[in-house]
């Protein structure tokens, strides 16, 4: 399910972010760098604000002459959360990159290693388009930088927004900004068109598909649909969706004292049922 900018360091949903991190994870720093908040005495702002990327140069250096970390405690955290919503994400996308492949006779295994040359990404756009791209046969860097860009230069033209996306950090394989590109790929052909009763011109795609799922829920006491990570946890909202239009398939007064992983279980076994690809697992959804 969709989460932040493709170089925010929390998720790939805000797509309209126009910093450039460096690719950073918690496993890049060791337990002696987490005493500088407490040795600084210094009380921090919020997560998020300070992380390495939103500092400038010289803050980032005050840090290390100070506590020889660029990170404090808080940060690491937002770091660790970080990295857990990357691993479920990139386990979607995988699977939902691999359900469009299968029409072209094609799989990956490795989301950030299998669309470095290019070739993966074009088969994608070419299955979700009907359209035929170009494409570069040689091995070289070369070659896979030439059909990384084929495919950015396709998304430009169908008036796709891709902010802060080179063709060398797709062939890099930086994780960040594979996953960005795969959410606004997403967006763009899965999303994009939804229309919902209610719905102002404003509305980006993501808050329109928040606002359906909004008057899907509706009616049901006790269940709220406020955003696409905590509201969904319990399964819920999946069950009730899927009651709005199958009522016969969800008994709801089941789902309002079962657990939340029985809850979720059941609400992926009957969308599979339904025809709707399985691209998230309870366990994953527990603890995102």
């Amino acid at each position: 399910t969709p989460t932040p900018s493709p170089r925010s360091p929390a998720s790939v949903q805000s797509i309209g972010s126009s910093s450039r991190p460096c690719s950073m994870s918690s496993a890049d720093y060791s337990d002696e760098e987490d005493d500088y908040g407490q040795r600084s005495g210094t009380v921090s702002p919020a997560p998020g604000d300070t992380l390495p990327w939103n500092l400038p140069k010289h803050e980032r250096t005050k840090r290390k002459i100070q506590g020889g970390s660029v990170l404090d405690p808080a940060e690491r955290a937002v770091l660790r959360i970080a990295d857990e919503r990357d691993k479920v994400q990139k386990k979607t996308f995988t699977k939902w990159i691999n359900k469009h492949l299968i029409k072209v006779r094609k799989h990956i295994n490795d989301l950030y290693e299998d669309l470095r040359d290019g070739h993966n990404l074009i088969s994608l756009l070419e299955a979700l388009s009907g359209d035929t791209l170009p494409r570069e046969k040689g091995r070289m860097r070369f070659h896979r930088l030439q059909n990384v860009q084929i495919a950015l230069d396709y998304l430009k033209r169908r008036q796709v927004k891709l902010v802060n996306i080179r063709n060398d950090d797709i062939t890099d394989g930086n994780p960040k900004l594979t996953l960005g590109l795969i959410w606004t790929i997403i967006l763009h052909f899965q999303i994009s068109d939804i229309h919902v009763s209610g719905e102002s011109e404003e509305m980006s795609a993501k808050e329109k598909l928040l606002l359906w799922s909004q008057q899907a829920a509706d009616g049901h006491t006790g269940i709220r649909c406020e955003n696409f990570t905590s509201c969904w946890r319990d399964g819920k909202l999946f069950n009730a969706i899927i009651h709005k239009y199958r009522p016969d398939l969800v008994d709801m007064r089941q789902v309002a004292i079962q657990s939340s992983m029985n809850n979720l279980e059941q609400a992926f076994v009957v969308a599979e049922k339904l025809g709707v690809t399985r691209l998230l697992d309870a366990e994953g959804k527990l603890s995102h």
